[in-house]
């Protein structure tokens, strides 16, 4: 459907005003493109944003992240392209300045906090058959193996049973990720990321009885159409949800029963953070990623001839698919040369793939799904000779990700103070970068993971074992763009109720972007230490070609 049919469609149907979600009814979690309905009525291939449409306008709101590209795939005389940094509010703003007082919405496709939200403010109204909910049911689902986990299902689902259901009676889970984490399942069925797309309802005992359709050889599942008859059976009785990542619909379906909002979730606690065997496997991971990487690296530095942007994606996938128990990648690999780096989702495609061109960088932000853990790692690479401002722009994003790589703080430390410690040093310069410092990280999971996230506005807190990433960048339009990641977990620092990070990521960083003289001997001591142990880790798996070239890059500054 395109945006102009819907609109007429809205028009023939008396719809003031329908708010389109990138979501389908597992909220904040990845789709499939035939899922998007964001992507049929705009062609935005971005993975967040939320689209306001009457029958004469329409505005897409999307983050930082997304505001270049968003402007480049959308039609400016059918389409409104919004920076927001709060979906929510802006819609509001939005309704106000056109007197716009009803809003439709697909209950399936919105959560139940933001119905909360909106509902003071603007005149609700659910709509399911305007803009159906399209979902491709699960496919090829498959245990993960204890040896990865390390808790059994039973033992999980029992955990978070005796911790949050003493006085109600079930816990309703909508979000594919905890459940697939809580039972220990993963499914085929999307690209990058291996979940189950199921709900799950949890009871007081333990038990638990999972939903989703077309799922065989699981005799535990049941599917969607009978999860109303089983909650009838809880009419009276008190159902604990997320109110974020449970759609309004479930709230609606069934009359008469106590549905409580969790405001502390033992389930999401756990899935954050790491025990000792989804640690091992994250290291494990990250050194076979690392190898797979760096040979990469070497192989980039040796080519003479032309490479473009999707050679690129495809040698990187070659080398990761050969390491032991890759899976996939974790997302679309970003490859972005020259001016696409400053798009900073950008992705190639046959019709946007360009040449690496010389005395510019290519901005490769890429990770893998192994069975054992889950990467997500970027680089900045200089090809040919880069200009003292890229230079001097890198090693300002370096200096960046060194304080916070390298900072104590106290456990419990907000995620929006770790962002301002890495992001001040940006800001002392006049410069900053529209997205988040570092986002939680899944065990073969989402590579973004809640409840933790460092970014300006979260109420999210860092405790022991999270692995996040640490991710500063600087982006100048039409020019380039920076970008340093690396994973990191969470563990305790020397002094007492302080914690520290301890890296994953096995890469090393481009030397040739470095102005030495702007590192304090602190931030040098950092760097060269990292790479030492990055030499240490990688050397015994490369080639003696390779292995002189990782030399040098890991070489002391």
């Amino acid at each position: 459907m395109t945006l102009k049919e819907f609109q007429k469609k809205l028009k023939d149907n008396a719809i003031k005003a329908f708010l389109v979600t990138h979501d389908n009814m597992f909220l904040g979690q990845d789709i499939l493109e035939s899922e998007n309905k964001i992507l049929e009525l705009t062609g935005f291939t971005g993975s967040a944003g939320i689209l306001l449409v009457t029958p004469s306008k329409a505005w897409l709101l999307v983050d930082g992240r997304y505001a270049i590209q968003a402007r480049l795939e959308t039609d400016p005389k059918k389409i409104t392209v919004i920076e927001s940094k709060s979906f929510t509010v802006d819609v509001v703003v939005l309704c106000v300045k056109y007197k716009i007082s009803t809003l439709c919405y697909n209950p399936w496709c919105i959560s139940v906090s933001d119905v909360n939200f909106y509902a003071p403010k603007i005149t609700l109204k659910p709509v399911e058959n305007i803009l159906p909910c399209t979902i491709v049911p699960p496919a090829k689902v498959y245990q993960h193996a204890l040896k990865y986990t390390q808790l059994s299902a039973k033992e999980k689902c029992e955990t978070v049973a005796k911790s949050l259901l003493q006085g109600a009676d079930a816990l309703l889970i909508c979000a594919a990720d905890d459940v697939s984490w809580l039972c220990n399942l993963r499914s085929v069925l999307l690209p990058y990321t291996p979940v189950l797309r199921a709900y799950a309802l949890l009871n007081r005992q333990g038990g638990i009885q999972l939903f989703a359709d077309d799922v065989k050889g699981f005799g535990i599942i049941l599917p969607m159409k009978a999860l109303p008859k089983v909650l009838e059976k809880y009419k009276g009785k008190t159902v604990l949800y997320n109110a974020d990542t449970t759609p309004q619909k479930m709230l609606d379906m069934v009359q008469g029963i106590n549905f409580k909002r969790l405001f502390f979730n033992t389930l999401l606690d756990m899935k954050a953070s790491k025990n000792k065997t989804e640690l091992k496997g994250y290291r494990d991971a990250h050194l076979e990623d690392g190898i797979a990487v760096t040979k990469f690296l070497y192989w980039l530095h040796q080519q003479k001839g032309k490479v473009s942007e999707l050679d690129v994606v495809k040698k990187l996938h070659e080398f990761r698919a050969s390491r032991k128990l890759f899976v996939s990648e974790s997302f679309a690999t970003i490859a972005a040369a020259g001016a696409h780096a400053a798009i900073v989702h950008y992705q190639p495609t046959e019709e946007t793939n360009i040449p690496l061109k010389k005395n510019s960088v290519l901005l490769l932000d890429s990770g893998g799904q192994y069975l054992n853990g889950t990467t997500d790692v970027t680089r900045t690479i200089a090809i040919g000779e880069p200009s003292k401002q890229m230079i001097n722009d890198f090693t300002l994003v370096l200096k960046a990700h060194l304080r916070l790589i390298s900072a104590v703080f106290p456990e419990n430390t907000s995620g929006q103070a770790l962002d301002t410690l890495a992001r001040s040093v940006l800001w002392q310069e006049g410069k900053d970068y529209s997205h988040g410092t570092g986002h939680g990280v899944g065990h073969f999971l989402n590579v973004h993971e809640g409840p933790f996230g460092m970014k300006v506005r979260t109420t999210s807190h860092i405790k022991a074992d999270y692995v996040t990433s640490v991710e500063p960048g600087y982006y100048l339009e039409n020019k380039y763009g920076i970008r340093i990641e690396n994973l990191v977990y969470s563990v305790p620092a020397k002094q007492k109720g302080f914690l520290k990070f301890e890296n994953l990521t096995l890469i090393p960083i481009d030397k040739t972007l470095i102005n030495p003289y702007l590192l304090s001997v602190g931030e040098r001591d950092a760097l060269n230490n990292y790479h030492q142990r990055v030499w240490h880790c990688l050397a015994p798996y490369m080639d003696k070609n390779e292995a002189k070239w990782l030399k040098a890059a890991c070489s002391p500054l």
